[in-house]
């Protein structure tokens, strides 16, 4: 099974400020551990549009409703899927590891080291 980036759910979302000769983090979006988004404001002047979506919720138009934080990976998903905004861009930060629970290679697999491998278990009637 191949896992692709479109199948790990997104843990941190960053908000920049490109209104900068740099562009630089203002705000950041963490999924907590008990499955709810919490907002961490980074830029001492604040970030509206990240607090404004943390308390009203990220407007999503298919179906129109909005996501709140308490929707966990739901609302950091909607959170990469607005519009693109003038002064601000929205970027998934999350780690990339892969996921523990997946075989790193199969008993019956050819790996350099040990050449072409068992063979699987013959079952017998």
């Amino acid at each position: 099974m191949e896992v692709t980036v479109m199948d790990v759910a997104p843990t941190v979302v960053a908000i920049y400020d490109v209104g900068f000769a740099e562009p630089r983090k203002v705000a950041e979006f963490r999924l907590a551990t008990d499955g709810t988004v919490v907002l961490t404001v980074i830029d001492p002047g604040g970030c509206l549009v990240a607090e404004q979506w943390y308390d009203r919720g990220v407007k999503i138009y298919e179906p129109l409703s909005r996501i709140g934080p308490d929707e966990g990976t739901r609302f950091l998903r909607a959170l990469l899927d607005t519009p693109g905004m003038s002064y601000y861009r929205v970027f998934d930060e999350s780690p990339r590891t892969p996921p523990h629970d997946l075989p790193a290679v199969s008993p019956w697999a050819k790996t350099r080291e040990t050449g072409p491998g068992d063979s699987p278990p013959q079952l017998r009637p």
